[in-house]
């Protein structure tokens, strides 16, 4: 299966009363038209619903739609009884500000913003009057990548009812030629399938789906219907030359360059294996099953090795051996073997890997070319060895001495993926993330296909003829066999009549060298040949926006400021919606509401300021309770817990109400042993003390505001808060706070309250799910079961009134930041359906 390189779902959701089959929904999906025109792989996608309300009062309609994560939107409109509202593109902080202040003035404010497994969420609910017709249109733009030899425009089609007027149009361009074309899906029957219209001649593809009303039934009689699920296009380009294909369009210029078929590079390859105790279960058995699977596919000519490790490292074999047919049924018995238990040293797994390829280049007798990578697999952060990441990336950093790939991939949504994908673009590879899913296995063989045959090194595009700036990225470490390489720049001159490119590069046996050359006036003549004449500009701007987040995630200091601030600037030129920016949309009606559009990143956390994108909320109007008066500013001061949740926007400022000196479960994990208890001062102002328990070490640690102590057995050290502590490996200082890392993705830091006699805690959560069953803090640290509206917040089912503010004072937690916040204040045993949380003692472990 290709990996899916565009990915569209469009869902209208109608909200409200629910209906049975053979009742009508309120609001009625008119027409549903998803367009796309593709020029040269760059792919310009609208989405338009026409939608009206048959009831005599107001309705609430969500506007729904998954798209690529590597697109850009760029426009978005919705008219409601005639008055039409565009949305803006603005600077981040800018916009967080326009909705902090809508949201201040008592608006009906709403984030939409989402991320999901390929793709990102847009989703704007709004109110449609008695009889109104509400008309919505979102447009955004993407480079199709080319993987294992083809491009692909996945739409997953959902409208959750039958369409008067369904379309799905996708016209394609490629100068280059069409070699093939061809489109499915996974709820296509046989008559659906008939449905599908497929014109191809030479440079041009049509592609249409209008099924009727009655082709879209289930069955002749159903209301319900069966456009449900993926439409898939797919298609390749002609490829007549080895230097590639030149487009110029207004000055701007595209090198497309894939070469057919090379032999490939052999490569000495290390495996590196996560097996620490958080991989028990079905990520270990998903392990087991795709390296069966790489392992049968590795060419005779690679060498390999394997290491797994947990807090100790296990290899193989001791140094690299050929992929023999006896080396490969050896390393499939020993991946079998493999158990799940320990914790996770990464740093020396890692540096151990590093020598391995190094020990195998100095060991190798002939001068053959061969690349060097490290495919490293985990779930989690470092818990054992080194466990800071800056050290860890500057070790490896130093290891790899610029000769090794690192391609790191990230089991599951809890793990530290910024660590992981910066510590892989220093290195030269990428990282990905591997879904919980019943195709983790595939996921991981995917992955493997797209770098496992690199054909060419050190390849390098020139211009060499002409005067060209505004260059995107030329040199590239490796090209991949059914892949594609894309550099786009500007013609400075107008008297060029010839634009001349030359790329470069090692192949296994001989250097590589080859010349292509087109005429700028001829091109600029054919422009009325391409569906938009101005794709190669935009092409431009999105290959350099995209490239400029990418160095801004593997650089530091000035250079990144750099990237950041023209990354900008030409994100607000080109109207797109990136990291940096968010579309701000004001909905003009008598009940005006702000809302904010922004692309989350793949962590779920940003680093930029405004608010942090995976979660939408919308703040509807609550005709059943008292609004309260929106404070301006929130003080979170008289609050025991700052919970910060990756995909809740707001953090959530918890105040526990009772007991005062009662000591409170607020943690505890049975899988891994560990416990976080705490007891509250007398005042109610915080935590007089917190006891961490590390059952698997026979250890705890008890923190007050004088001191932090560590037991051992009978053995007991004491440090105050101005030196270092050497304390359990699950809790260590940084700065002036402790911190504790409870399980991959969430930790708790421990700070002195500005007063000094008691404690502050900040609990930070970056997982979705959870080996914690029972504590207060726990049941507030996953974001399934968490909705937040103006004035109250709902925590698995259990609603409570609160408040909500755009300016937040929390530097009672130690931090600077006064960004968006809820107010709460809950009972200790409300959150848990009664179940309590009140424990006997600090060191109290709570029974299975």
């Amino acid at each position: 299966m290709v990996p899916v390189v565009s990915v569209l779902l469009l869902v209208l959701c109608i909200a409200g009363r629910g209906y049975g089959a053979a009742v009508q929904p309120p609001l009625l999906i008119h027409n549903m038209d998803v367009d796309c025109k593709v020029t040269s792989r760059f792919a310009r996608t609208s989405i338009e619903a026409k939608i009206e309300n048959r009831l005599n009062s107001s309705h609430e309609a969500v506007f729904d739609v998954e798209l690529p994560k590597t697109a850009f939107i760029t426009n978005f409109s919705m008219t409601i009884d005639g008055v039409t509202t565009v949305g803006a593109v603005k600077k981040k902080d800018e916009a967080d500000q326009e909705y902090g202040r809508a949201a201040a003035k008592g608006q009906n404010a709403g984030l939409v913003q989402s991320i999901g497994r390929k793709m990102e969420n847009f989703r704007i609910s709004v109110n449609v009057g008695a009889r109104v017709v509400a008309v919505f249109k979102l447009t955004y733009e993407e480079l199709l990548k080319r993987q294992q030899g083809a491009y692909q425009l996945e739409l997953k089609v959902k409208p959750k009812q039958l369409v008067q007027n369904f379309q799905i149009t996708v016209d394609i361009l490629e100068p280059q030629g069409i070699r093939f074309v061809n489109a499915f899906g996974g709820f296509l029957t046989n008559e659906l399938l008939d449905v599908v219209q497929i014109d191809h001649q030479g440079h041009e593809a049509h592609v249409l789906f209008r099924p009727t009303l009655e082709q879209q039934r289930k069955c002749p009689a159903c209301t319900e219907t069966l456009l449900d699920g993926d439409f898939v296009v797919k298609y390749d380009v002609n490829r007549e030359t080895s230097a590639g294909s030149l487009q110029i369009v207004n000055g701007y210029f595209v090198h497309y360059f894939a070469p057919g078929f090379l032999q490939r590079v052999p490569k000495n390859v290390v495996f590196v294996i996560d097996c620490s105790g958080s991989m028990a279960g079905h990520k270990i058995r998903q392990t087991y099953e795709a390296f069966m699977k790489i392992l049968s596919d590795l060419p005779e000519e690679d060498r390999f090795g394997i290491l797994k490790f947990s807090d100790h490292i296990v290899k193989w074999k001791e140094a690299l051996v050929m992929a023999t047919p006896d080396m490969i049924q050896s390393a499939k018995e020993f991946v079998s073997k493999i158990t799940a238990q320990g914790g996770t040293d990464i740093n020396s797994a890692l540096l151990s890997a590093m020598k391995m390829l190094k020990d195998g280049r100095e060991a190798e007798i002939s001068q053959d070319v061969r690349t060097s990578a490290v495919i490293f697999l985990s779930d989690g952060d470092a818990t054992f060895g080194e466990t800071d990441s800056d050290l860890i990336m500057k070790n490896v950093r130093e290891a790899a001495d610029g000769s090794v790939t690192l391609y790191s991939l990230g089991f599951g949504a809890d793990l530290d993926y910024s660590f992981l994908e910066k510590m892989s673009l220093e290195n030269g590879g990428l990282a990905r993330r591997i879904y919980l899913d019943s195709d983790s296995a595939l996921q991981l063989q995917n992955f493997y296909k797209e770098v496992a045959n690199p054909v060419l090194l050190d390849v390098t595009l020139r211009y060499h003829n002409s005067p060209v700036s505004s260059l995107t990225q030329n040199r590239f470490k490796y090209y991949y066999q059914g892949s594609e390489i894309v550099v786009a720049g500007h013609i400075d001159s107008n008297d060029v009549d010839v634009l001349i490119a030359e790329v470069s590069a090692q192949g296994v046996t001989d250097p590589f060298s080859s010349r292509v050359e087109t005429g700028v006036q001829e091109d600029v003549k054919a422009e009325q040949r391409y569906i938009f004449g101005d794709f190669t500009q935009r092409l431009w701007a999105y290959l350099t926006i995209d490239q400029l987040l990418t160095k801004r995630i593997s650089s530091d200091g000035e250079l990144k400021e750099n990237s950041t601030e023209e990354a900008l600037r030409l994100s607000l030129k080109y109207h797109f919606v990136t990291p940096l920016t968010s579309m701000v949309i004001t909905e003009q009606s008598h009940d005006p509401r702000t809302m904010v559009a922004g692309k989350p990143k793949e962590d779920n956390v940003g680093d930029v300021p405004g608010p942090r994108s995976g979660f939408p909320i919308f703040a509807r109007t609550l005709s059943i309770k008292k609004r309260r008066r929106r404070p301006s500013v929130i003080d979170c001061s008289s609050s025991h817990l700052l919970i910060s949740v990756a995909a809740i926007p707001e953090n959530i400022c918890l105040e526990i109400s009772e007991p005062q000196d009662g000591i409170i479960n607020l943690f505890h994990n049975a899988d891994r042993g560990i416990t976080l208890n705490g007891k509250l001062a007398a005042d109610g102002s915080g935590f007089e003390k917190v006891g961490l328990v590390h059952k698997r070490k026979m250890a705890t640690m008890e923190v007050t505001a004088g001191n932090i102590t560590v037991t051992r057995g009978q053995s007991a050290q004491v440090h105050p808060w101005t030196s270092a502590t050497q304390g359990l490996r699950v809790a260590r200082r940084e700065g002036d706070k402790l911190v504790a890392s409870l399980e991959p993705g969430l930790k708790v830091l421990i700070s002195l309250a500005k007063s000094r006699d008691f404690l502050k805690l900040q609990v930070e959560s970056k997982r979705t799910d959870s080996n914690f069953t029972i504590g207060l803090a726990s049941h507030v640290t996953s974001d399934r079961d968490i909705i937040i509206t103006s004035y109250d917040i709902s925590i698995h089912g259990t609603t409570l009134p609160a408040l909500r503010s755009c300016s937040c004072d929390v530097t009672s937690f130690g931090i600077r930041n006064h960004g968006c916040c809820v107010s709460v204040s809950a009972e200790v045993d409300e959150l848990t359906a009664g179940a309590t949380n009140i424990v006997h003692s600090l060191f109290h472990i709570p029974p299975p």
